[in-house]
């Protein structure tokens, strides 16, 4: 069987951003039947096993993704196998370093960097308004859409 390009998104609680991107992510990724990459996502914070932000649900669904499943938190075992560490702060960056040993750390990416070339943090919404979980949600719906069009022309290498 052959491997899958592997993905994994990284926030904080695994709550709004980083669920978010990887629903949005799989779901593009079938509509453009990219079936070669394989998405995750997890948190740095152990806060046990929670249903997701019930706002980001609420504004996935409306925006035609389905956001489902329980937290989690990122284990050394879940990035090792990772090709690609999508997160959405430096702060999230830091956090994957203590996990991961030096050599893998070249896995680490900003969202902001890999989707639109910049060094922009993508903001938390959690506890925030309504306006900043929508502006949160178009970001990165829009940069996984930019991912997908990217990967469609030419697919990620597998390691």
């Amino acid at each position: 069987m052959e491997r899958k390009y592997q993905i994994c998104f990284v926030c904080s609680g695994n709550a709004c951003r980083s669920p978010f991107a990887e629903c949005v992510m799989r779901a593009l990724l079938s509509r453009a039947g990219l079936m070669g990459i394989e998405v995750s996502s997890a948190g740095t914070i152990e806060w046990g096993r929670n249903p997701r932000d019930p706002m980001m649900t609420r504004i996935a669904k409306e925006m035609g993704y389905e956001l489902t499943g329980e937290t989690t938190c990122v284990t050394r075992e879940s990035l090792w196998e990772a090709d690609s560490i999508v997160v959405f702060s430096r702060h999230h960056r830091d956090a994957v370093t203590r996990v991961l040993d030096y050599a893998h750390w070249n896995r680490i990416i900003l969202f902001s960097q890999l989707a639109f070339g910049t060094d922009e943090e993508i903001e938390d919404p959690n506890y925030q308004t309504e306006a900043v979980y929508r502006r949160v949600a178009s970001r990165i719906e829009d940069g996984c859409r930019w991912l997908v069009d990217c990967w469609r022309r030419c697919p990620p290498p597998i390691r």
